[in-house]
């Protein structure tokens, strides 16, 4: 017992000590004569890469508590390491961030990480790739360009890999756009439900961006400017308008893409329309969000996720995940994962699939987590259950 903790001691310092010294490496201070070789291989790192390349990953927000967030961050990279090759290195790069040292010629495996992350993990992943390197000393160049590329994530959204060399320059918006906003407010009049609300934020944005991508500080900008015009007219144009949440600029502005952004103004000018209007009780609302999303996760449980389905139900990812917790008690990937193994106990009783391909069926492309989350789930593995009930 004391020899396993002093192993698992010895590990921790070899982790924070590579930790560091990856950080180090990425600041940009190796002006220093220090042999970054010598170093790497006393920690049993690889010294050696073929145009050395820096990816970093970003969750969206996977908890309010910071020692949760590293807890988190510690679980993913050690998902990340399990599928890397052993020549690349996975390491806590600060901000709530994960960087990947690489050999560039190897980048194919970066899509294959993504999986991974979109398969075992409540929340979408952010990825920005900087450009290869030629020396190892010059990598903090390239962490410079992935942490910049990770901005683009705006308008790329999650799961989407953000090459540097692929960036497209932004510019100012040149105008406010007051007719967009006179349409939003005439459709917002006019809608009969939620769904009528959502497509005329839509159709605001797409007017907004009809010329291309804008600044992200003027979009930010811009939508602050239309929900408080939004908000004033419909509070003086009702003469018994009811409570509601007004909205918060520091939350908007903390919204990372543009998808999210568009679900949080359709979130707010739809209870603004409920107060101001005949519409369902808050709860009632919430269990029929709950229901629409479970729906959609067994017609499409092999590619459901939390992003995805609440793309489908007009909300952030982070607010659909906290409304299955609070009022099922169950969070969104606890949800999904017992519909997934339900339909995977179900094929393995009626069809002769190989395990593997019932994995790839349910939304799984790796058999073997596949097996471990099915024996942890049932007690037993697949092929021990195909083999009970077919007896």
């Amino acid at each position: 017992m004391l020899n396993e903790r002093l192993v698992l001691d010895q590990q921790a310092i070899t982790t924070w000590m590579s930790d560091r010294l990856l950080r180090y490496l990425v600041s940009g201070s190796t002006e220093a004569k220090v042999d970054l070789k010598e170093c790497l291989t006393r920690l049993q790192l690889n010294p050696y890469y073929t145009f050395p390349t820096i990816a970093l990953l970003e969750p969206s927000t996977p908890a309010d508590h910071d020692y949760d967030k590293l807890a988190y961050l510690e679980s993913m990279r050690e998902s990340l390491q399990e599928q890397m090759p052993r020549s690349s290195i996975a390491f806590l790069a600060g901000d709530g961030r994960i960087g990947l040292l690489f050999s560039w010629v190897s980048k194919e495996v970066l899509e294959r990480l993504q999986a991974v992350l979109r398969e075992r993990f409540d929340y979408p992943v952010y990825i920005g790739v900087g450009k290869p390197c030629s020396h190892l000393r010059d990598i903090h160049l390239s962490y410079r360009q992935a942490a910049w590329a990770l901005q683009s994530k705006f308008y790329s959204g999650s799961g989407q890999l953000m090459y540097y060399g692929e960036l497209r320059r932004l510019e100012p918006i040149n105008r406010y756009p007051a007719k967009e906003e006179q349409q939003l407010y005439d459709h917002f009049r006019a809608a009969d439900s939620e769904e009528a609300i959502a497509e005329a934020v839509e159709r605001f944005y797409s007017a907004v961006l009809e010329q291309g991508p804008i600044d992200i500080k003027s979009m930010y900008e811009l939508t602050i400017r239309m929900l408080v015009g939004m908000e004033r007219r419909v509070v003086a144009d009702e003469q018994n308008v009811g409570a509601y949440n007004p909205f918060e600029a520091t939350l908007l502005v903390k919204l990372s893409t543009l998808e999210e952004l568009k679900r949080y103004v359709s979130h707010f000018l739809t209870g603004l329309w409920k107060v101001a209007s005949p519409g369902l009780k808050e709860r009632e609302h919430h269990r029929s969000i709950i229901k629409k999303s479970i729906h959609y996760m067994e017609q499409e449980c092999q590619h459901a996720s939390l992003q995805s389905v609440a793309q489908k139900v007009y909300m952030t990812p982070t607010y659909l995940s906290l409304l299955f917790k609070t009022n099922t008690g169950k969070t969104f990937i606890e949800h999904l994962t017992d519909i997934r193994i339900d339909k995977a106990k179900e094929m393995l009783r009626t069809t002769h699939y190989k395990n593997y391909e019932v994995a790839e069926k349910v939304g799984y492309q790796d058999p073997r987590y596949f097996s471990q989350i099915f024996k942890k789930k049932v007690g037993v593995s697949p092929s021990e259950y195909r083999e009970s009930v077919s007896k």
